[in-house]
């Protein structure tokens, strides 16, 4: 199935920019605030493993949190990615598809090196070795990892998207993305100020106009090919902070080049939302569907 979504117009960079700023630093801020005071106990049918040492780059511990469901075969399994302008965030809070358990579907939620600790492509680096830990060690923890797929929001969705151009359709075999980066050399200039680094400057690791080699290798925009796995987009009508038309132009290079491509635009919604169960409802198909048998 595609849906096809309704041209919108570019957003000029000058003061919506920083109001966009101030926004994201906002939704960021109540990241880092709410940090693991948000993690839940077990729900009926799911059993959950929590800080799942998975890496050590340059000895700092990298863990995941793996929400399986209780059932008598191995799991597939979703890699969940939170956002937070690479800056903030944590693998505990806002794990939008957590209910996936419900649906017979492992959810692992991964934490990844902050911008502060690292910058790109340390970030794909640390999704692509909890993606391998998995492989590697998942049946341990009742996870088929052969049906891996990858999902995330803002930032994170960033990372899912370059996860799968990383690793191909026959590894990631299918990534909801929601209200993400897609073009990164655009969405640093969108926020750029002289003399003060944005969010997405710390994520490349300095002045984007001086890194622009790295906001091209960080775009997904970038690895658009028949070798990616089937996406669903999801984005909210009146973004502030990733403008909408990055999640329209992910969608159309995609289905130009064949790739089954859904796109949702959630009306009156705008960035960082929780899914609504018809929203949800949604995943949980596009993911039962693409991780079967």
């Amino acid at each position: 199935m595609t849906s096809r979504a309704p041209a919108f117009p570019l957003i000029s960079a000058t003061g919506e920019a920083m109001r966009r700023l101030g926004r994201w630093c906002c939704v960021c801020a109540a990241l880092l605030a709410a940090g693991c005071a948000t993690y839940g106990p077990e729900r009926p049918g799911e059993k959950i493993y929590r800080d799942v040492v998975f890496a050590a780059p340059g000895g700092h511990k990298l863990r995941m949190d793996i929400y399986v469901p209780r059932q008598s075969k191995p799991a597939p399994v979703v890699l969940w990615f939170f956002g937070g302008g690479w800056s903030f965030g944590s693998k505990g809070y806002h794990v939008n598809v957590r209910d996936l358990t419900t649906a017979g579907i492992a959810v692992a939620s991964v934490q990844y090196r902050m911008s502060h600790t690292a910058v790109y492509p340390a970030q794909l680096e640390d999704c692509r070795a909890a993606a391998q830990w998995l492989r590697d060690n998942g049946a341990r923890y009742g996870i088929d990892s052969t049906r891996m797929g990858a999902s995330g929001e803002s930032s994170g969705g960033q990372l899912a998207a370059m996860l799968a151009a990383a690793e191909g359709k026959s590894r990631i075999r299918a990534v909801c993305a929601l209200y993400a980066p897609t073009d990164m050399v655009e969405l640093a200039q969108l926020y750029s100020k002289p003399g003060r680094l944005s969010l997405v400057d710390k994520f490349l690791g300095g002045p984007a106009d001086q890194k622009l080699d790295v906001a091209v290798n960080a775009s997904p925009l970038n690895y658009i090919s028949r070798a990616l796995p089937p996406f669903l987009i999801i984005h909210g009508e009146f973004d502030g902070v990733v403008p909408l038309e990055q999640s329209e132009r992910l969608f159309l290079a995609l289905t130009d080049v064949g790739v089954e491509t859904q796109f949702i635009v959630v009306p009156g919604k705008r960035h960082w939302f929780r899914l609504d169960n018809t929203q949800f409802a949604e995943v949980s198909r596009f993911f039962q569907v693409n991780l079967k048998r």
